[in-house]
């Protein structure tokens, strides 16, 4: 009997996960290949790379500086009307793009409100939604298949936008963008059927956990990290298929070739899943950190610019592309308590996006000065060594191998 309850517990979190996994995915997935439609941005715009990357820039920034606040809403309405508002600003971002003709449209569209609605529905608050369905126990295993999702639809997505944009150009593409976030809709509320009820509320405020968390050392040492985190990925998810192409290889190979970076982090996000449960967590961080470092300078230095080198170059990144998320978010959930852990992961994904706005930025301001991105990549590994220094000094939690 126990072990048809254990088969049925496992194939509970396994299903339930995967609606999770789209709620989270289908949003994380458009925004890590917004790189494929910025040269089209900038064509219906008349505006140039480094116009459009500022946009990008923004909305990087504010996806990450909106989490907190969302994460302060939820628990004082819900996470479900949290996560609603979200697809709402979603649709009105593809609707602004669609009519954009000028920078500041764009940047409203681009830059804040499609901010906004990936910032509602972040990793934090389906965590905390997900962890409330299946249980604490499981919470590595939900966070695992989260992060593998952004893979999976980074993967799904690559290919897709670029058929998209080759039939029907930006507008099809924004339009089936449109489409698609309206299954978000019955997503969320099934994802946040078991949040506790809210609570009435009362004259006396519950104080904000930020500053217990800013004098918690772990905390700290996870900040300056996840910083560096932001400026390497976004690198990736808004200069690298450009990059690509500035090599010689053709714009449809580039997207395939750049689409086994989304399937490389499935993955690693569920090795890395599985692998928090089970060692130290400080210790997987500094691999991650470090093997970004190392396999940046390989392909920079040493390796032929090639289809083939691409796919390869692809892998490296996305096996420890959302690796960190796990071992951060376990962190954060052994150290405080469950009502905090969105609030104070928003955070986190905060310090992320300031280093995700400036790679989106500089990427393009680099790229118009020396026609190459290798200068920006030499700044990400330096960034990639310091963060893996700072996660080298995290102390094990006592509950950590129990």
């Amino acid at each position: 009997m126990n072990s048809v309850k254990r088969k049925q517990t496992i194939y509970s979190v396994i299903a339930f996960g995967l609606i999770s996994c789209a709620l989270y995915g289908i949003g994380a997935g458009i925004r890590a290949n917004v790189g494929i439609i910025l040269t089209p941005m900038a064509q219906q715009c008349g505006l140039g790379y480094s116009d459009v990357s500022s946009c990008i820039a923004v909305m990087q920034f504010v996806f990450g500086a909106s989490q907190p606040f969302f994460g302060i809403l939820a628990s004082r309405r819900s996470n479900r009307f949290v996560m609603l508002s979200g697809v709402g600003l979603l649709a009105a971002s593809m609707a602004g793009i669609m009519a954009a003709r000028s920078f500041v449209v764009l940047m409203l569209s681009l830059g804040i409100l499609f901010g906004l609605g990936c910032g509602a529905l972040a990793f934090g608050l389906i965590l905390t939604s997900s962890i409330h369905f299946v249980g604490a126990e499981n919470s590595m295993v939900i966070s695992g298949m989260l992060n593998a999702s952004c893979g999976m639809f980074g993967f799904i997505f690559a290919p897709v936008i670029q058929y998209l944009l080759n039939i029907g150009g930006l507008k099809l593409t924004l339009t089936s963008f449109l489409v698609i976030f309206c299954v978000l809709i019955p997503l969320a509320i099934v994802v946040t059927s078991k949040d506790p009820k809210a609570k009435p509320r009362t004259s006396t405020k519950e104080p904000l956990p930020f500053r217990d968390a800013i004098h918690n050392r772990t905390y700290r040492l996870l900040l300056a990290g996840f910083a560096t985190c932001g400026f390497h990925m976004v690198i990736i998810e808004s200069h690298l298929f450009s990059q690509y192409v500035s090599y010689g290889i053709e714009e449809t190979a580039a997207s395939w070739a750049f689409s086994f970076y989304g399937i490389a982090t499935i993955v690693g996000a569920l090795l890395s899943g599985f692998l928090s449960t089970r060692l130290h967590k400080g210790k997987l961080l500094v691999f991650y950190y470090g093997f970004r470092a190392l396999w940046v300078a390989l392909y920079l230095f040493l390796l032929p610019k090639t289809v083939a080198t691409a796919v390869l170059f692809s892998i490296g990144l996305g096996l420890t592309g959302d690796a960190t998320v796990s071992p951060t978010s376990g962190l954060v959930n052994e150290n405080f308590d469950l009502k905090h852990v969105a609030t104070l992961i928003g955070l986190l994904f905060l310090v992320h996006q300031v280093g995700a706005f400036f790679s989106a930025w500089l990427g393009g301001v680099f790229f118009n000065i020396t026609g190459s991105y290798t200068l920006i990549w030499l700044v990400d590994i330096v960034l990639c060594l310091f963060a893996g220094t700072m996660s080298a000094m995290i102390r094990s939690s006592r509950k950590e191998f129990n």
